[in-house]
């Protein structure tokens, strides 16, 4: 992003220990903020829903009872294997578990270092891409986002698959200037621990490691294939062992998680087809209301003989069917869905809904408030990054992955995340560009 020519070795050093400096302050400020926030804002994770669900999830993996139905076991005191989550987050949370670290609190807390990462890898990206003070500036905005640090402090899976993702682009970015097989391979690993803990990263991946693969510089035909070939193959690998646990528990094929077909059948049905609830998901279970019946119903793992997956599969079939059935109105419901994912319709509800998974209202609407202020910059400093080739695909890639996801499922804030890194360092681009141009609107120094 800026040209202002080649320093000299000091020179170059220099600039490395002041920029190190500077990211260590923000990733220090980054910690103290999510520690606050947990132990003063201290943001209410529901009895029931996903945060506690990955919370009793760890803490049974910590015992050595395994991925099995986390309330089923509480109420019940039923053994019912379940693949409901993808099983990378509740693992992460169990090795704090067998730290000692088995309340809420403690894994929110282990949590905020894996957020601190992140943040500093936001920095690094953000440097790859467009220099230093654009990755300064990418990780200053991204510790005190609320976008950023709510998962961490709700407990839920996005804050593992942010770091993740981050951490896919800054791999993405070393293996411009080096492309090898052992580089392709440890994205691979990456994205593949990403797809176990969010689905769409499997998008990703393939948006990711095509490209990468295709314009590996001084590389023949065949061995681009082979670099591809084995970051997928790789991704596949980390797979592959959670696959066969499910074939094994359920006699069913189940990559990631059943939970698609929960979100197919909540997301297509006649309340999120139109009304207050449009674009949206919806659970119909212990309402009474047969009229909705397509909606979310719920799964009753204390039936005999229960196989959650035959479940989901069920729920799948219906929400696919509602909504081949209504092919004239998936337009608008699409659109309804990227817009309540990035914040833009019906922001105060959707606020609303977003706190109902624990999130505390106020810093969801501080969050919103905040990317609604950042779109704009980001979408100068995205468009100044590709149109300059700077290898800004991948930013490009991680937002497409979250608008694949968005469009198969429903809008939800936090679906987003996948893209908070992308709109944090080209918001940065685009404020650098438009304070260097300021600064200097004659110089040919700077190019952005």
């Amino acid at each position: 992003m800026e040209s202002v020519g080649a320093p000299n070795g000091g020179v170059l050093h220099a600039e490395r220990s002041r920029f190190g400096v500077q990211l260590a302050v923000i990733v220090a400020l980054a910690a103290i903020v999510r520690v606050l926030v947990v132990v003063l804002v201290d943001p209410h994770v529901p009895p029931v829903g996903d945060a506690s669900a990955y919370h009793l999830l760890a803490n049974h993996l910590a015992d050595g009872r395994g991925y099995i139905r986390p309330f089923d076991f509480t109420k019940f005191h039923l053994v019912v294997p379940t693949a409901e989550y993808p099983p990378f987050h509740p693992f992460v949370l169990s090795l704090f578990a067998r730290l000692g670290a088995r309340s809420v609190e403690a894994q929110r807390l282990g949590l905020t270092v894996i957020g601190s990462a992140t943040v500093a890898l936001v920095g690094l990206v953000g440097r790859q891409i467009a220099g230093p003070r654009v990755g300064i500036v990418a990780a200053g905005l991204a510790a005190v986002s609320p976008m950023m640090f709510l998962p961490e402090a709700t407990l839920m899976s996005e804050a593992i698959f942010v770091f993740l993702v981050t951490l896919a682009l800054f791999l993405a970015g070393r293996i411009r200037t080096n492309p090898n097989l052992r580089a392709f391979a440890v994205l691979g690993i990456v994205l593949g621990l990403a797809a176990l803990t969010r689905a769409e990263a499997t998008v990703l991946a393939v948006l990711l490691v095509v490209p990468l693969a295709v314009s590996a510089p001084d590389a023949s035909g065949r061995r681009r294939i082979a670099l591809g070939a084995v970051a997928l193959a790789m991704v596949g690998a980390v797979m592959v062992p959670w696959a066969v646990r499910n074939q094994t528990a359920f006699h069913s094929f189940v990559p990631v998680s059943n939970n698609l077909g929960t979100a197919l059948v909540g997301a297509n049905c006649a309340l999120t087809y139109q009304g207050p609830a449009l674009g949206s998901w919806r659970s119909t279970f212990g309402t009474g209301d047969t009229a909705t019946g397509q909606c979310f119903t719920g799964f009753n793992g204390s039936q005999p003989h229960f196989n959650e997956a035959t479940a989901a599969g069920a729920a799948r079939k219906k929400g696919i069917d509602f909504a081949r059935d209504h092919l004239g109105e998936v337009p608008k419901v699409a659109a309804a869905r990227l817009l309540r994912s990035a914040g833009l319709f019906r922001p105060g509800q959707q606020i609303e809904l977003e706190a109902l998974e624990g999130r505390p209202i106020d810093w969801e609407r501080a969050g919103t408030y905040l990317d609604w202020v950042l779109y704009p910059f980001a979408a100068v400093g995205l468009y100044l990054l590709l149109r300059r080739r700077t290898g800004a695909w991948p930013l490009a890639a991680a937002v497409i992955s979250v608008l694949v996801s968005t469009l198969v499922t429903y809008g939800n804030q936090r679906f987003r995340i996948g893209a908070e890194p992308t709109i944090l360092i080209a918001a940065a681009a685009g404020i650098v560009a438009l304070v260097s141009r300021r600064r200097t609107p004659q110089s040919a120094s700077v190019v952005a």
